[in-house]
């Protein structure tokens, strides 16, 4: 009997103290999130933008197996199924890559060396091993996105106007007008290019002795910076006026002219320049998550992070008009009527464009996370 209320109590204590677990995992979850919000709400909208990164801490270390809420499932199965590159991957000078996921049991940096990551268009970086291993922690060794990448790519000329067409012959003498030029076509958008954002996941951080990086010795560079936007295109040229037509002589007589010269007719209107292309935006810096566990997630958040955001292109200028087309001839004399005089020459429009283009805008400073796991399992 004793037995038996024993061993039922004993069952309602481990149901219990399951249940306490997950009320405990739900409530440190909400925590985080509370604690984000209001470090986010003290920082003026120009200092969240300009300033130092806001470090965002996550810290599940409580709990087996169990990655960040703020890593999608995908990218965690991904990273967990890529192979290794290599077993040892040496960092030296400037070693780029252009996988969208970088893995090895061990990174070596030398010192000052750099890690550059060129494939830009993925929706995501990943960069891990069990050990990140630096010759010489005190001096800065690099993670960085391509830094040649300067600017998304500048937006296209914009098709010149059609010429106008000639209108040769007259009506009633009088030399034909010739047709105007059409518009230019518009310049193209600026490009806008947004990076991945960046995994940095790691077990430990040595030294070149092996021992663990403490918080506040490693000297870890990650240059994320926003890329800036593209330039607007230039507008089309306008299209040049048509010819008009000559003027038709005098009918004459025996003792007069009966009917007089027409003159020449007016040259077509060159047309508009094409309205210039928009800006590009800038490009959101880049955002990171240091995954680690301690001590190494400590060591991690004293990294220093540019992930500023890219500024605007210049906008397209308007594009220039085209030429006015010419005068028709005046009439030659004929017996008894004179000449007539010549069309004029038609003219440029006003405005001659369209304009420039509209501006960009700055991109969003990227965010900095450091996640703190017990283990990590969910990625190798």
């Amino acid at each position: 009997m004793i037995d038996n209320i024993t061993r039922t109590s004993y069952a309602c204590y481990k149901g219990a103290l399951h249940f306490l677990q997950e009320e405990v995992f739900l409530l440190n979850l909400v925590k985080f999130s509370l604690s984000v919000i209001t470090a986010v709400a003290l920082l003026s909208n120009a200092s969240a933008q300009t300033g130092p990164s806001v470090l965002i801490k996550r810290d599940f270390s409580s709990f087996q197996g169990v990655p960040s809420p703020d890593i999608p499932k995908e990218v965690v199965a991904a990273i967990k199924a890529a192979p290794a590159i290599k077993s040892v991957i040496p960092i030296t000078g400037s070693e780029s890559f252009g996988d969208q996921i970088i893995k090895a049991d061990e990174i070596q940096f030398d010192s000052g060396a750099h890690l550059v990551f060129t494939n830009l268009s993925a929706p995501w970086i990943a960069i891990v091993a069990h050990r990140f291993k630096f010759r010489d922690a005190l001096a800065y060794s690099f993670i960085e996105r391509d830094m040649s990448v300067r600017a998304g790519a500048d937006g296209g000329s914009g098709s010149p106007g059609a010429r106008g067409a000639d209108n040769l012959g007259e009506t009633n003498r009088r030399g034909n007008d010739g047709h105007p030029g059409g518009p230019g076509g518009p310049g193209g958008a600026g490009t806008t290019i947004q990076l991945p954002t960046v995994y940095i996941i790691a077990e430990q951080l040595l030294d070149n002795a092996n021992k663990e990086i403490p918080a506040g010795i490693l000297n870890l560079a990650v240059l994320i910076r926003g890329i800036d936007g593209g330039n607007g295109g230039i507008g089309g040229k306008g299209g040049d006026g048509g010819h008009a037509g000559n003027g038709k002589e005098g009918a004459t007589s025996a003792f007069d002219c009966k009917d007089g010269p027409g003159p020449g007719g007016n040259g077509g209107t060159a047309g508009m320049g094409g309205q210039g292309g928009p800006a590009g935006n800038g490009g959101n810096g880049g955002t990171v998550f240091f995954v680690a566990l301690q001590p190494a997630s400590d060591a991690f958040s004293y990294s220093r992070v540019n992930n500023q955001y890219g500024v605007p292109g210049n906008v397209g200028r308007g594009g220039p008009p085209g030429s006015p087309g010419a005068g028709g001839s005046g009439a030659d004399r004929n017996g008894w009527c004179g000449p007539s005089g010549p069309g004029n020459p038609g003219v440029y429009p006003n405005p001659v464009n369209y304009g420039d283009g509209n501006s960009g805008q700055n991109g969003s400073k990227g965010e900095m996370y450091v996640v703190t796991l017990k283990d990590l399992g969910p990625f190798f």
